[in-house]
């Protein structure tokens, strides 16, 4: 007799409310902070921090998005004043995103949120755990890249 798939109680399901519940707690987080940016929003910033002047093709890959959705955030962003899109010196179909001084602005209070957002999520897990699961969501990642 076959088992019967359990969706609610399934790896995946787990993984996908993980996932949200943390995202809907920094989203908590930036709101309380006052920050103008989303977690969505961040997770482009953040890219942004590391290396300034990114493509927006790179955005799209660093971030695991796609173009429609990349654009569509930085189109807010860029209404917001946080980046502003330059054409690329080398290649005239190109846009380059940099960061504003606004956007630049947000970096310390927003990634002290993401740092409160993970610390809170990771409370009464010993590092062995986290470790382990770290090790483990990777291997997942590596088993259907």
């Amino acid at each position: 007799m076959a088992k019967i798939f359990k969706f609610e109680e399934s790896f995946g399901r787990i993984l996908g409310v993980a996932h949200t519940s943390l995202f809907r707690h920094l989203s908590k987080l930036m709101k309380e902070k006052n920050l103008p940016i989303t977690p969505e929003q961040f997770s482009v910033l953040s890219h942004l921090w590391q290396k300034d002047g990114l493509q927006q093709t790179e955005l799209a890959l660093c971030t695991n998005r796609d173009r429609a959705n990349v654009t569509r955030i930085l189109d807010i962003l860029e209404r917001e004043g946080i980046v502003e899109r330059r054409d690329d010196a080398n290649d005239r179909r190109v846009f380059r995103i940099y960061l504003t001084e606004k956007g630049n602005s947000l970096r310390e209070a927003t990634a002290a949120c993401a740092q409160q957002s993970i610390a809170d999520s990771l409370v009464g897990l010993t590092e062995a755990e986290i470790e382990t699961c770290i090790r483990v969501l990777l291997k997942i990642k590596d088993n259907v890249a």
